[in-house]
């Protein structure tokens, strides 16, 4: 097995990735590759000529040598055509050809793997959202996966270790190298490769260069189902993430934040443009991926739903239960009782169901909307009068923007649509 391993080795560190797999996929295995000669190589067109000639170098010293500092400081090779590596990652468009692991094994394939994205830069809004949702996310049964730089990442695989979870981080360096010189740094790498697993392409050592991130970022959203942006501005490299899920085919979600922050500005965007679901908590994304949810956990979510207690009817005496007579006329039928608010005054135009209690409306939203029924109000009078947190108060305002429910009026107030 090891002698197998170091050609893995001695073709992904002479080749940058993409030439590494049209060289894989040409020759069949590494070791084809090795005893091919100078006249194979250049059979393979995707090659440059420096590619070839650094193909030539038949020295497996290095290779040898790093097989050696991995076992001594405990980190696992996984290949391509290793049995533990991730389904998920051999279909994405180019696959890595070996995966350094540092911590536990988790079966990615068969869980609910949620990545995280936001800016560095992050508003204690975001350090928030990050932190609750992957709290949501770890105690709903799914794995959170995060890159761990600061700000969103940070605060994403913080939460999730909270909750008592695994997390998945995915590290553009070596995983053995913390992203910043400080204690705080390699303790959160400890502490989740205790918990859960860190993966990278590349070798231990590595310094997280930035033309590593576009492949972390690769491994990142492919190792996933779904991609979750918190926080990002518009040129933001959140965007970057979500363009790489985008083509990945993943599920693309963002929270909704308050119209003109710039930290926002790129999920807003993202939402505007129809490119991502607008999500409110955790619960929210697990709700797709029930099927990849532990059974224990996958238990439903009912505290958004109205309960109603409806009193048994009293049984009839037998009187009351004697046939009416042949010619009693039958009781007029009640007048209906409608719920519904009206929203405009014009002939056939919409309503708003304020009882809705099915998957239309949350309960936030439904208490907002029943605030604005009487009229157009401010943010902060719909803090003050329904008692909700504003930055609950500004992603539901948001979410029922989207949703066509709500617009913003003269005077930075707001209103139901249609309402005059």
């Amino acid at each position: 097995m090891l002698t197998s391993v170091k050609y893995w080795l001695w073709l992904t560190n002479l080749l940058p990735p993409a030439a590494a797999w049209q060289t894989y996929c040409h020759f069949g295995s590494p070791e084809q590759a090795y005893f091919a000669d100078l006249g194979e190589y250049e059979r393979v067109e995707a090659l440059t000529p420096d590619q070839r000639r650094l193909l030539s170098d038949k020295s497996v010293d290095s290779a040898e040598q790093l097989l050696e500092r991995c076992d001594r400081i405990g980190i696992r090779i996984l290949t391509f055509n290793d049995t533990d590596f991730p389904e998920r990652l051999r279909n994405i468009e180019t696959p890595p050809l070996v995966l350094y692991l540092r911590g536990n094994l988790l079966r990615l394939d068969e869980r609910a793997v949620i990545a995280f994205a936001g800016t560095r830069k992050a508003t204690p809004y975001g350090i928030g959202i990050a932190r609750n949702f992957a709290r949501d996310i770890t105690k709903g049964g799914g794995i959170v996966a995060t890159g761990i730089v600061a700000g969103c990442d940070e605060s994403a695989a913080t939460g999730a270790l909270r909750a008592g979870g695994p997390v998945l981080g995915v590290l553009a360096g070596g995983v053995d190298v913390p992203y910043y010189d400080s204690t705080s740094s390699r303790d959160l790498l400890s502490d989740i490769a205790s918990a859960g697993m860190l993966l990278s392409e590349s070798p231990p050592g590595t310094p997280h260069r930035g033309n590593l991130f576009h492949r972390r970022n690769a491994i990142l959203c492919g190792a996933s189902v779904g991609l979750l942006c918190v926080e990002a501005g518009l040129r933001s490299g959140t965007l970057g993430v979500a363009a790489i899920a985008a083509e990945q085919g993943r599920d693309i979600f963002a929270v909704p934040a308050n119209l003109g922050a710039p930290m926002s500005a790129g999920t807003n965007d993202l939402l505007r443009q129809g490119l991502a679901t607008p999500v409110l908590s955790g619960t929210d994304i697990l709700n797709r991926y029930s099927y990849l949810l532990p059974h224990r956990e996958a238990q439903s979510d009912f505290t958004c739903w109205q309960v109603v207690r409806v009193a048994a009817k009293p049984q009839p005496s037998a009187a009351e239960a004697s046939p009416e007579p042949p010619n009693a006329a039958p009781a007029a039928p009640p007048e209906p009782v409608s719920r519904k608010k009206r929203v405009d005054t014009a002939p056939n135009s919409d309503y708003i169901d304020l009882s809705d209690v099915s998957a239309q409306w949350t309960e936030t939203e439904r208490t907002l909307l029943q605030a604005m029924a009487d009229g157009p109000a401010t943010m902060e009078a719909l803090i003050d009068q329904t008692g909700l947190l504003s930055s609950q108060v500004s992603a539901t305002l948001t979410l029922l923007a989207v949703k066509g429910a709500v617009e913003e009026c003269s005077g930075g107030r707001f209103r139901l649509c249609g309402q005059a």
